[in-house]
């Protein structure tokens, strides 16, 4: 664990098999900066969101609290201030961020521009190797976001490829660059 009172939460309800393998590299690089803790259970989950030291961050990482039958673990999450330590992309994470990510990912709708890590533009383009480029500007989906909610932050990253850029995506969004 890092030194200093930083505590990184991974709740992950429906924990894959290949998780931990697939994103080695970001659960090291979590791991070595704050205490890392991981709950692959409704009741382990509320338990850690109940601590006294609130999470720096919390990292939902699977469809599990969309789910009615998690819907105690969402209502804790709601409740609980989620601190990722950055109000945007400051400078200083800029510079070490890719000023361009190609991802497949998961595209969340009707985000505010404020709230947009990364963004469409005349470039973007759907990759494809069947079909020809077509454009990609889309003004209010995101698959890299943070918004303000509460007196914390939530982040949402929608990449389901472990591309080059994510690492240091969330790594910044948890306040770890």
């Amino acid at each position: 664990m890092a030194s200093g009172t930083a505590r990184v939460l991974a709740i992950s309800l429906h924990n894959q098999p290949w998780f931990d393998k697939m994103y080695a590299l970001l659960l090291t690089a979590l791991r070595s900066n704050a205490e890392f803790q991981q709950a692959e259970h409704s009741t382990l989950a509320i338990q850690f969101l109940s601590q006294l030291l609130e999470p720096s961050a919390i990292l939902i990482t699977d469809e599990a609290l969309t789910l009615q039958e998690n819907s105690a673990v969402w209502e804790a999450v709601l409740e609980t201030t989620l601190a990722l330590n950055h109000a945007t992309v400051d400078v200083a994470n800029a510079k070490k961020l890719l000023q361009r990510y190609s991802q497949k990912a998961v595209f969340m709708n009707n985000i505010v521009p404020e709230n947009m890590w990364y963004k469409t533009d005349d470039n973007s383009v759907v990759q494809s190797a069947v079909f020809p480029p077509t454009s990609a500007n889309m003004t209010r989906e995101m698959a890299v976001v943070m918004a303000t909610v509460g007196r914390g932050k939530l982040g949402y990253v929608g990449d389901v490829n472990a591309e080059d850029g994510l690492n240091v995506v969330i790594l910044a969004m948890c306040g770890f660059l």
